[in-house]
């Protein structure tokens, strides 16, 4: 009976946060998935150089869950903060706290969406602009050393196999 009405306050108390609570999860959740799409890329670009097989690692996923509960909390706290201590004034900290934590998961999800595109997709364009502005997380998070794939004459190859020299032009590899 005390359990039941701790949950009935809990959920009572706290169901305006509970669409921000989605919206986290939601983004955390799309952060995973990219990640794989990533691991997908990478796997079909270098298919010598990756160490692992491209799948779905539930390992890797359950590192998500931690990220999931402070997400949770963190959304909680604020909105007990702009309920209990804001009394007199209206602060939106959970609309904030929600906010921050979509736009850093936003950052992944664009890193991960930029990362190792090649000259025949079909937004090559814009993924090339946005790589401009976020990191390459092909080296870092999957195991491939971009430093191997230049040559020695400082031509970086992307990841659909082009060169691009030190002063931007393009050119074919044969």
């Amino acid at each position: 009976m005390l359990v039941g009405g701790a949950v009935g306050w809990f959920v009572g108390e706290f169901s305006p946060a509970f669409p921000l609570m989605l919206i986290a999860i939601a983004f955390i959740l799309y952060d995973s998935w990219s990640a794989f799409e990533l691991d997908k890329r990478v796997k079909k670009t270098y298919p010598d150089k990756h160490k692992r097989p491209a799948r779905f690692v539930s390992y890797k996923f359950w590192n998500t869950i931690p990220t999931i509960i402070e997400s949770l909390v963190v959304i909680l706290l604020a909105y007990s903060v702009q309920k209990w201590v804001f009394v007199d004034i209206y602060i939106p900290l959970s609309y904030v706290a929600a906010g921050v934590i979509a736009a850093g998961q936003f950052v992944s999800i664009a890193e991960n969406k930029c990362s190792c595109r090649g000259i025949h997709d079909k937004n090559y364009r814009l993924w090339k602009v946005l790589s401009k502005i976020f990191i390459d997380k092909t080296e870092r998070h999957f195991d491939v050393d971009l430093s191997d794939l230049k040559d020695g004459e400082g031509k970086d190859t992307d990841c659909a196999g082009n060169c691009t020299s030190k002063d931007n032009t393009r050119e074919e590899i044969s």
